[in-house]
């Protein structure tokens, strides 16, 4: 699976996490590396995980005036649980605003699911950040559907047994 995130699908997803409120670019900083995180935190480097990692460091930094070459990769990735544990809780300690660790949370989702592949450590790691953003399970589950929907592609609907699609074209 690959998540697209066109212009139009990202600022859906600002709507949704951000609304109306301003994210200062220490807070974009924080959130690109949190993506980053849940990128490399299985140590499986997937195309789909790195692509959209990309993509969303690419949008946050012109939607927030950032100059993308100026955010540093993570590095190391912390490995140990109480050092991943740490670097969430440093990461999370620069987003000031609910705007931003609700933005956080859900483009590190985005990141962790995109590869339909769900590893124990990332689980972990969603918890983590959870917590450390202070995202009530309430909120936290309600900003993951709403970010579903803008996501998840429409598929046809099936046609019914016996009857033709009228928008495939006929066979020759």
């Amino acid at each position: 699976m690959s998540i697209e995130i066109d212009d139009a699908k990202f600022q859906q997803i600002l709507e949704v996490a951000v609304g109306a409120q301003h994210v200062k670019p220490k807070e974009i900083r924080a959130i690109v590396q949190l993506t980053q995180l849940a990128a490399w935190i299985d140590l499986d480097d997937d195309p789909s995980e790195r692509g959209l990692v990309h993509a969303l460091t690419y949008r946050l930094c012109v939607w927030g005036g950032v100059a993308p070459n100026s955010i540093p990769p993570l590095s190391p990735v912390p490995i140990d649980g109480e050092e991943r544990a740490a670097r969430v809780a440093m990461l999370a300690h620069q987003l000031d605003s609910s705007a931003a660790r609700d933005l956080a949370y859900v483009l590190t989702y985005l990141v962790v699911v995109v590869d339909l592949e769900l590893a124990p450590v990332e689980g972990d790691l969603m918890e983590q950040v959870q917590h450390a953003l202070a995202i009530p399970a309430t909120r936290a589950g309600a900003l993951i559907e709403a970010i579903a929907w803008i996501v998840t592609p429409e598929e046809l609907p099936t046609p019914e047994p016996g009857t033709a699609d009228r928008r495939a074209p006929s066979p020759p």
